[in-house]
């Protein structure tokens, strides 16, 4: 018998950023993310409902409802005390990506003053640069970003390796610079169930143990790291 805790629905708010999270003219959610919590949860025995929406939407909407959470959201200093967060989900390295035929070459960040890079809103990325007196173009859709880059309304892109490589662009998008490595986890309402919190906590950490999450990365060809 599962306690009242563990039988409550949670509700999801997820953000659109294939191949790790999509939404299907269904509205269900599809990608590597949407995968794997959905095996997380089932192994909690908990219910949810998961809805999709901008990030910056999905994290007020999180700060309003404490049986809540968003995913994925970088976890950054300030954010920290906001949320109780359950991880690791997925370990991002950030880099700039520009047009294969663009020649931009960049030894450092202080090299890129002057040029515009697009990045998500909400974005650590984004906000990475801006606190190093970079120009940053934000928006809250990356197939707008990579339409935007295509169309040369800026020179490089913030974003991660699993994002830049799944764009289906010919030629495939150029790494000018890595410059951050970021966590990504589950977000939850600072008053989220406790229970509920810790069960999917160490459910997440034996599927990390029995081998489930190291599979589901291979099968997306994405790197845990």
């Amino acid at each position: 018998m599962l306690s009242p805790s563990l039988q409550a629905e949670v509700q999801l708010f997820a953000w659109e950023r294939p191949p790790l999270v999509q939404q299907g003219a269904d509205g269900r959610g599809s990608g590597l993310v949407p995968e794997l919590t959905a095996e997380l949860f089932r192994r909690a025995e908990s219910s949810y409902q998961l809805r999709f929406m901008p990030l910056q939407r999905a994290l007020r909407q999180v700060q309003a409802q404490p049986n809540s959470c968003a995913l994925l959201v970088e976890r950054q200093q300030e954010r920290e005390p906001g949320y109780v967060w359950v991880g690791p989900m997925l370990i991002s390295r950030l880099g700039l990506y520009a047009r294969a035929e663009d020649d931009v070459q960049l030894l450092s960040l202080e090299q890129a003053r002057g040029l515009s890079i697009l990045s998500h809103q909400g974005s650590g990325a984004g906000e990475y640069l801006q606190l190093g007196g970079l120009q940053v173009l934000y928006s809250n859709n990356e197939a707008l970003n990579l339409s935007m880059l295509q169309r040369q309304r800026a020179r490089l892109w913030a974003t991660s390796a699993a994002v830049a490589r799944a764009r289906a662009v010919n030629p495939p998008l150029r790494e000018v610079l890595p410059f951050l490595t970021l966590m990504e986890d589950i977000a939850c309402h600072p008053q989220f169930d406790p229970v509920l919190l810790q069960r999917l906590q160490a459910e997440l950490l034996q599927m990390y143990r029995d081998g489930w999450v190291q599979s589901l990365y291979q099968r997306y060809d994405v790197s845990l790291y």
